[in-house]
């Protein structure tokens, strides 16, 4: 939970970007006893970190030690401190010039891990092109264009790339399964009592993974994404707006409770819907509710980017027009759509995020009832 806790915090953070501190150098260079979340243009922490840091913005740089988790995404990114823990790290151009105690998860144009690096647990990387010369002693899975490793892996290793070289230094102590456009890589004497071989599944996982193309199969697709999201978000926008301008109020008072409705409602309607398949009045119904439910699974990141977008402007109090709010709502559906490529967690967290709108939105309902009856 505190892993899950820590991405939906780098999220609003990610979101928040350019409300706070925009344009402003952040540095910090005295000792920070708890968690921080930053947003801002350029970041610089010179100083040791007691806890979680998560950080978003243009050029980001952690030059002493994080003991936590640390999350960040930005244009470029430079770690040349230690992390005792996990590392979670999205951006343009990404260095790893550090030790890190457990598992790395990177996602970036590209990805250069250092030969001073060393990473104590998993590597898990998709990137265009991805330079690894340090050490991983753990399992390795490395998606990108060009993948260069001329470092030391002692786990399992599974490479996808259209180009992977391997470097005179290179060492695998464990199995290696790899997909290149060339098959017949030169592996020399990087193989210490371990084999290679080249799987043709891995092929089509490098086509719908690859962050060169977003998680679809052609840039056109992504096009036809981001159009389709837009459109989306204008028709719920121009018919609900007083529905999320509503449901935004006291939204964090009432997290917890919202995700438990939200939760609720993704558990709950399902297994109504079929107990009605099993009462023959209750067909109709059955097959209605059903409709609803999968239009609300279709649109339900969508549904979130424009609560967001309201979220943040009442947070910042920010007089958005509708256009804003808009295009604030479509920059958190891409970014929700991005999240959802991590592997596993991507989809806990969309999960969240759309348990936690439906449940605003029906506490919302419920508020406006009750108001009404008040009245009445």
């Amino acid at each position: 939970m505190k892993n899950l806790a820590t991405l939906i915090l780098a999220l609003f953070t990610v979101l928040s970007y350019g409300q706070s501190n925009t344009g402003k150098e952040i540095v910090i260079d005295k000792a920070q006893p708890d968690d921080i979340y930053l947003a801002g243009e350029d970041i610089r922490v010179n100083a040791p970190v007691q806890g979680d840091l998560v950080i978003a913005g243009g050029t980001l740089m952690v030059k002493d030690s994080i003991i936590g988790d640390f999350t960040g995404a930005g244009r470029e990114l430079t770690l040349d401190g230690f992390i005792m823990d996990d590392v979670r790290a999205a951006g343009g151009r990404i260095t790893i010039d550090s030790e890190i105690g457990d598992d790395l998860v990177v996602f970036g144009g590209e990805v250069v891990i250092t030969e001073n690096a060393k990473i104590n647990g998993k590597l898990i990387c998709y990137a265009g092109d991805i330079s690894l010369n340090g050490e991983v002693i753990e399992d390795i899975k490395v998606h990108g264009r060009e993948v260069t490793i001329n470092g030391t892996v002692r786990g399992a290793s599974t490479l996808t790339g259209d180009e992977i070289v391997i470097g005179s230094n290179a060492k695998f102590y464990k199995d290696v399964e790899y997909w290149s456009s060339d098959e017949n890589i030169n592996f020399n004497n990087a193989l210490v009592d371990a084999k290679a071989e080249y799987s043709e599944e891995l092929a089509e996982e490098q086509s719908q993974l690859s962050l060169l193309t977003l998680g679809t199969k052609s840039l056109k697709m992504w096009g036809l994404y981001v159009l389709s999201a837009l459109l989306a978000i204008l028709v719920f926008h121009a018919l609900f707006r007083n529905a999320f301008s509503n449901a935004v109020e006291g939204i964090e008072n009432n997290l917890l409770k919202s995700f438990g409705f939200g939760l609720l409602y993704l558990i709950g309607v399902p297994l109504l819907i079929l107990v009605s398949f099993f009462i023959l009045i209750g067909l109709k119904l059955g097959l209605f509710a059903a409709a609803v439910f999968v239009f609300s699974l279709l649109f339900g990141q969508t549904i979130a980017a424009v609560l967001i977008a309201y979220y943040l402007r009442a947070r910042y109090d920010r007089a958005w027009s509708f256009w804003t709010v808009t295009f604030v709502a479509l920059f958190c559906a891409i970014i929700m759509r991005l999240i959802t490529m991590i592997p596993y967690a991507g989809i806990v967290i969309s999960v969240i995020i759309i348990s936690i709108t439906y449940g605003a939105l029906t506490i919302q309902i419920f508020r406006a009832k009750k108001q009404r009856l008040q009245v009445g």
